[in-house]
């Protein structure tokens, strides 16, 4: 029976040896050991992160890498509703950075998929608090309003770590937080362009006639002063006429211009030109 457990032994010892395999780590990795014993032994999370080179590990052990340097999230949202009631578009940035060598203590306590497991739905409420604190035009018109956003943002995620991290270390810290400008979504823009075409329209039709009114008005106080001089000049209608005429061949070179002189076709100038 010995030799037998003997020989186990030996087979198991075997197939370790060649079932080894080399894993490594670069400089933005650390990478972190889970062992899992077929016969005997303890298993679990090694706390010893592999923080640089690389180290052998057994066929039962896996090994999974955390990314140590800054990695930013990106949320995208749809509909989300200010206090106007308007629906509006937008998208949030969240940079977040692992406490280099804690990646055994994350894993542990927040397994691999950390993110959604404890950052992303707590964010993402987070910016819509937020943005509905604020209304249409401001949002869509105030960038130094998200200044204000992004730093309540940073603080009220700052303490939510910090209270999880009271139960269960919760080793990441916040690197920075952006939001961009909102925007209605695209029924409200569809809106909001109808809204713009039609205000445009009739300040158009409102200039046309402003200029249509000045123009009559201009018009009469020509005609005005055209009546106040020929009275002050003593001349008759017919003879203003033939004044003026004359003036407008004058100021026109080469023009061909058709005068009537009286009430009849007797008083006729046909096709006076200035040469």
């Amino acid at each position: 029976m010995k030799k037998i457990f003997t020989l186990i032994a030996i087979a198991i010892a075997s197939v370790s040896m060649v079932s080894c395999s080399l894993c490594g780590v670069d400089g933005t990795e650390e990478g972190v050991f889970i062992k899992k014993p077929l016969f005997f032994g303890e298993g679990g999370v090694e706390m010893q992160a592999l923080t640089d080179g690389s180290e052998w590990k057994v066929f039962s052990t896996d090994f999974v890498t955390y990314t140590n340097v800054p990695v930013k999230y990106t949320e995208v949202f749809d509909d989300v509703f200010c206090n106007d009631n308007t629906p509006m578009d937008l998208s949030a940035h969240i940079t977040l950075q692992l406490v280099k060598g804690k990646s055994p203590v994350l894993h542990t306590n927040y397994g691999f998929n950390w993110y959604d497991n404890v950052v992303k739905e707590t964010f993402r409420k987070t910016v819509r608090n937020f943005i509905s604190t604020y209304d249409m035009y401001t949002l869509t018109s105030d960038r130094e309003v998200y200044d204000a956003i992004e730093v309540d943002i940073a603080e009220k995620l700052g303490q939510y770590f910090t209270e999880i991290s009271s139960t269960k270390e919760f080793p990441i810290a916040i690197v920075n937080v952006v939001v961009d400008k909102a925007k209605p979504n695209n029924s409200v823009m569809e809106e909001l362009n109808k809204t713009a075409t039609m205000a445009q329209a009739k300040l158009t039709e409102i200039k046309q006639q402003e200029v249509e009114d000045q123009r009559k008005i201009t018009e009469h106080k020509r005609a005005l002063a055209d009546m106040e001089y020929r009275k002050t000049m003593n001349m008759t209608a017919s003879e203003y006429i033939q004044m003026r005429t004359l003036e407008v061949i004058e100021s026109k070179p080469n023009a061909n211009i058709d005068v009537l002189f009286g009430s009849t076709s007797a008083g006729s100038m046909w096709d006076v030109k200035k040469k």
